[in-house]
């Protein structure tokens, strides 16, 4: 079994413990499968009880914990099917990316979604605490993600994340807050604050 969380209405947290969730009231959406599946409601549940952060801060939701079967469950990127609704090339991404709740590894998606295909009972259901009682490996999906995409970036160059710190000044730069002096044949770029005497040095990618 499988730890996942979803935020419900405060006012509704006694009737969820002791009656369990109908899938058939609290669907988040219909997806289509295709054969054989078909049309199927889906709700939509978080590996991480951070990677809601408006309703971990709301004091009208209450945050459940659900124990359920992983190899019933399917982890999708939730930017992805976003982002699919208007571009139908990037949904049938997200749907050919769908993988068991058992078969995936956390920091895989930014934002991932878990899809849940049935009714929850109320002896799969309890109401956590300030900490989550349950402890928590990683900050949020996201960070993770973000941290593990970094990782690889230097696996990748091994120049102890100067790649990184070029890319984010050259950004800063876009925006009017640096000034870039370059020279390609030293191979260094020189990054000044124009409000500053502050600036950073990096070698050129």
């Amino acid at each position: 079994m499988s730890v996942l969380y979803r935020y419900v209405p405060a006012d509704s947290i006694r009737d969820i413990v002791d009656c369990g969730i109908k899938l058939s009231q609290w669907y988040d959406r219909e997806m289509d499968f295709g054969e054989p599946q078909g049309l199927r409601k889906v709700m939509l549940t978080l590996i991480n009880p951070w990677d809601d952060p408006d309703k971990s801060r709301d004091k009208s939701h209450r945050c459940i914990r659900l124990d359920l079967d992983p190899t019933e469950c399917r982890v999708g990127d939730a930017d992805l099917y976003r982002m699919g609704l208007t571009e139908p090339w990037l949904m049938e991404r997200y749907m050919r990316t769908l993988v068991p709740l058992s078969d995936y590894r956390f920091g895989v998606f930014r934002n991932p979604e878990c899809l849940v295909f049935m009714s929850v009972l109320p002896e799969q259901i309890e109401i956590t605490g300030k900490t989550q009682d349950t402890p928590v490996l990683y900050e949020s999906s996201e960070s993770l993600y973000l941290n593990n995409l970094m990782d690889e970036i230097e696996q990748q160059r091994r120049d102890s994340g100067n790649t990184l710190v070029y890319a984010y000044c050259r950004y800063l730069e876009s925006k009017g807050n640096m000034r870039c002096i370059e020279n390609r044949d030293l191979g260094i770029a020189v990054f000044l604050d124009p409000e500053t005497d502050a600036y950073i040095v990096t070698k050129t990618p």
